[in-house]
């Protein structure tokens, strides 16, 4: 059986690579972002006999060439097999100069493309009003 390989262009670009400072200066960028929307308001103050998982805390991090941003929940209830896990909900991943695709997690573990070709102020205003990246 003999195998045939075809290039064919598709509508994904290819992925451009950051040096160290860019990376810290976008995740610099991210966490603010993460101290002025998600914190104040989807971390709330747990009920005094919580047995739901919760959120405690957002933070983000690099991944390869995508910029990720997890949510960590506490798992207090008696039949927890950890008392927390972490979940990433949201990735950015870079094209381009001021040039960005956002990623949303699905139920199902995979991602779905959400916008491409924004800017970072455009992704993060993006992430604050669609209800993808709510909880």
């Amino acid at each position: 059986m003999s195998r045939e390989y075809i290039w064919a262009q598709t509508d994904i670009p290819p992925k451009c690579k950051l040096d160290r400072w860019a990376k810290q200066s976008l995740v610099a960028k991210a966490e603010a972002f993460l101290a002025d929307f998600y914190r104040p308001t989807f971390v709330r103050t747990p009920p005094a006999d919580a047995q739901f998982n919760h959120i405690v805390a957002f933070s983000a991090r690099w991944h390869g060439a995508y910029l990720l941003f997890t949510s960590k929940y506490a798992c207090p209830g008696p039949n927890a097999l950890s008392p927390s896990f972490e979940i990433n909900f949201a990735r950015l991943g870079y094209f381009g100069p001021d040039r960005f695709n956002l990623w949303a997690r699905r139920h199902n573990d995979q991602w779905l493309v959400i916008a491409s070709g924004l800017t970072l102020a455009a992704c993060f205003a993006e992430m604050r009003t669609n209800p993808w990246f709510h909880f």
